[in-house]
């Protein structure tokens, strides 16, 4: 039974990932293909947002730009308080060190013997 592949199927496969990635890309922008594939309905428009999103949204939303060093006057902690967190987390640091090598001690005793069996 032999097989004939005629010279149209080899092109079928090509032109098909070219109609989709066409599709794909009219969907990604705001020109071009994007009116095309949104009559066939392959795309879609953003819709308007929800009467509660845009209740709970503020109205001016105060996004730092890209690129934009901010301004605003952070409050800094003293110093004082960066060292009393310092001493605590070295206190913890002691005492998991402390904690580790009790564990380490109690893991270095050698197991028990097996139990011995009565002989009758």
């Amino acid at each position: 039974m032999p097989t004939e592949i005629s010279a149209k199927k080899p092109l079928l496969i090509p032109v098909a990932l070219v109609v989709v990635g066409v599709a794909l890309a009219g969907c990604g922008s705001d020109e071009g293909f994007k009116g095309v594939a949104e009559a066939a309905g392959l795309a879609t428009t953003p819709q308007e947002s929800k009467a509660f999103v845009r209740e709970a949204r503020p109205n001016d939303l105060e996004y730092v730009p890209v690129g934009s060093s901010v301004t605003r006057a952070a409050p800094r902690k003293p110093v004082e308080d960066y060292k009393k967190i310092e001493a605590a987390l070295e206190a913890k640091q002691k005492a998991n060190a402390a904690a580790g090598d009790t564990a380490k001690a109690l893991g270095a005793t050698p197991p028990p013997e097996p139990a011995k069996l009565p002989r009758n």
